[in-house]
C-alpha cells in the first residue's frame, strides 16, 4: 500500500471517521456530552468525597458546599474537554473539506482543551497540567522509540529520579523551599526528616532533653529492642549534626520507620486492588504476603531515608561542618534505592515537579521570565498529544490513559474508524486491535445498548 504524505488530506467525511454509528454530527456530539458528563460525575464524586474524608474531621456546611461546587465544576471541565473534541473534528472537516494529519485529533483536542481548562478552577490548572505532562512525556518517548529514533536506557528512570530528587533535596536543605508552599516538600520532610531542613544555626545545634516514659517491659523481645536502642544512643554524634541522638540511631530510626510505612502502604494497595480475588479465593492473601512485590515500596522508602541520613552524617563527620551541598551526594546515593521500585509515573512526576519548582524559583530571583498563560498552553499541548496518540498511534499511549478515554467516551474511542487514516502509514487500525486486546477493552457500543 502506498503511504500518503502527512501533509496530504484525506477526503473522508467525519461520518466515516469520527462517528460511524450516526449520520448526524449533532447527535454524535450530544451523545458524547451525556456519556462524558455521567462518567465525569462518577470520577469526581469519588475524588472529592475521598478528599473530604481524608481531612479526618467532621465536615462543616461550608466544607460540603465547597466540595459540591468543586465536584460540579470539575465535572463540567472534563465533560467540556470530551464532547467539544468531537464537535471540533466535525467543524474542521466541514471548513477544510478534508481530514488532515493534525486535524484528526491534535488541533481539535487543543481547541477543546483550551475551552475546557477555562471552566476549571485556576487553583487546579497546575495539577492538571502536571498530570498530563507526566503521561505525555512517556508518550513522546514511545513515539520516538517506535520510530527507531531512541532506544531504552538502562536504569534511565533511576537516573531521572535521582537527578530530580537531588535538586529538590538541595532546595530543602538550603531553605529555598520555604517560599514555595508546595506539598511535595511535606513528603520530603517526612522521608528524610525535619532535622535536615534548613534551620537557624542555634536551633540546629540545640539538643533539647528527650524525656522517655517509664513502663514495664512486656517480654524479652521488647527488652532486647530497648537495649539495642540504648546502645545506639551511646554512639557518637557530630556537633554539627542537626538531629537528636547518635548518628546511628538517627539513621536506623528513619530507615525502619519508612520501611514500615512503605510496607503498610503496599499491603493496603494490594489488598484493596485485589479484593475481588480475595473474596473469591481467600488463599490469595497468602500469595500476596509471600510475594516479593509487597516489599518493593518499603525497600525504596526505607533505603532512601537511611542512605540519605547516613551519607549526610558521614559527610558532617568527614568535613567537620554541615552544608546544604551535602544534599547532592546524599541525594544521588539515596536515589539508587529507586531501582527497587522504578515506577515510570513516580519518576516523571518528580521530574516535572522539579522543573516546575525550579522555574518558580527562577522567576522569584528574576533569572527567568514569567510567561503569561504558560500553564494553559502546556496543558492544551500535552492533552492534544494524548488525544492524537489515542486516535492515530494508540500503541504509544499509556494503557491506563487509553482505558480512561475508553470509559469516558462510553466505548466511542474504540469504534472511531481508523481505516481511513491508515493511508498515513502508521498502521493505525492494526494498532487499535492490539490495544483493545492488551487492555481488554471491547468495541461494544455501550451507548446504543
Amino acid at each position: 500500500m502506498t503511504h500518503m504524505s502527512k501533509l496530504a488530506g484525506i477526503p473522508s467525511t467525519c461520518i466515516e471517521y469520527m462517528h460511524p454509528w450516526t449520520d448526524h454530527c449533532v447527535n454524535a456530539t450530544a451523545g458524547l456530552l451525556l456519556q462524558s458528563c455521567k462518567e465525569s460525575l462518577r470520577i469526581y464524586s469519588a475524588v472529592y468525597l475521598l478528599s473530604l474524608v481524608m481531612r479526618g474531621k467532621i465536615p462543616t456546611r461550608k466544607d460540603i458546599k465547597r466540595t459540591i461546587q468543586g465536584m460540579l465544576q470539575s465535572t463540567a471541565f472534563l465533560t467540556t474537554n470530551a464532547f467539544t473534541f468531537s464537535m471540533f473534528v466535525c467543524l474542521l472537516r466541514r471548513w477544510l473539506g478534508k481530514l488532515y494529519f493534525l486535524t484528526v485529533a491534535f488541533v481539535p483536542s487543543w481547541l477543546a482543551s483550551f475551552f475546557a481548562i477555562l471552566v476549571e478552577r485556576p487553583s487546579r490548572r497546575g495539577l492538571l497540567c502536571l498530570y498530563v505532562a507526566n503521561v505525555a512525556t512517556e508518550t513522546y518517548w514511545r513515539m520516538l522509540e517506535s520510530r527507531g529514533l531512541v532506544h531504552p536506557v538502562k536504569h534511565g528512570r533511576v537516573m531521572i529520579f535521582g537527578l530530580s530528587a537531588t535538586l529538590l533535596l538541595f532546595y530543602y536543605r538550603s531553605g529555598l523551599h520555604k517560599t514555595q508552599n508546595d506539598g511535595l516538600f511535606d513528603i520530603i520532610r517526612f522521608v528524610v526528616g525535619k532535622s535536615e531542613e534548613a534551620q537557624p544555626p542555634e536551633e540546629a545545634a540545640a539538643e533539647p532533653p528527650r524525656p522517655r516514659p517509664s513502663f514495664p517491659l512486656g517480654d524479652s523481645l521488647r527488652g532486647i529492642r530497648e537495649r539495642v536502642i540504648n546502645f545506639l544512643r551511646t554512639l557518637p554524634r557530630h556537633f554539627s549534626c542537626p538531629h537528636r541522638g547518635s548518628c546511628a540511631s538517627y539513621t536506623l530510626h528513619g530507615g525502619s520507620k519508612l520501611f514500615c510505612v512503605g510496607l503498610g502502604l503496599q499491603l493496603t494497595l494490594s489488598l484493596v486492588f485485589q479484593m475481588g480475588k480475595i473474596i473469591r479465593n481467600p488463599g490469595t492473601i497468602k500469595r500476596i504476603l509471600r510475594s516479593r512485590d509487597v516489599v518493593k515500596i518499603a525497600l525504596f522508602l526505607g533505603g532512601f531515608s537511611a542512605l540519605f541520613r547516613a551519607t549526610s552524617c558521614s559527610l558532617r563527620h568527614l568535613i567537620g561542618r554541615d552544608s546544604p551541598f551535602h544534599a547532592v551526594p546524599a541525594g544521588l546515593l539515596a536515589s539508587t534505592m529507586f531501582s527497587q521500585y522504578p515506577d515510570t509515573s513516580v519518576c516523571l512526576y518528580i521530574m516535572w515537579k522539579m522543573l516546575q519548582i525550579t522555574y518558580k524559583l527562577g522567576i522569584e530571583r528574576k533569572i527567568l521570565p514569567r510567561v503569561p498563560g504558560a500553564t494553559i498552553f502546556l496543558y492544551c499541548t500535552f492533552t492534544a498529544t494524548l488525544f492524537h496518540a489515542a486516535m492515530v498511534e494508540p500503541l504509544n499511549l499509556r494503557p491506563s490513559y487509553w482505558k480512561f478515554l475508553h470509559s469516558l467516551s462510553g466505548g466511542r474511542s474504540a469504534v472511531i474508524d481508523r481505516v481511513p487514516i491508515d493511508q498515513w502509514g502508521l498502521d493505525t487500525s492494526r494498532a487499535l486491535k492490539e490495544v483493545l486486546r492488551r487492555t481488554r477493552t471491547d468495541q461494544n457500543l455501550k451507548f446504543l445498548l
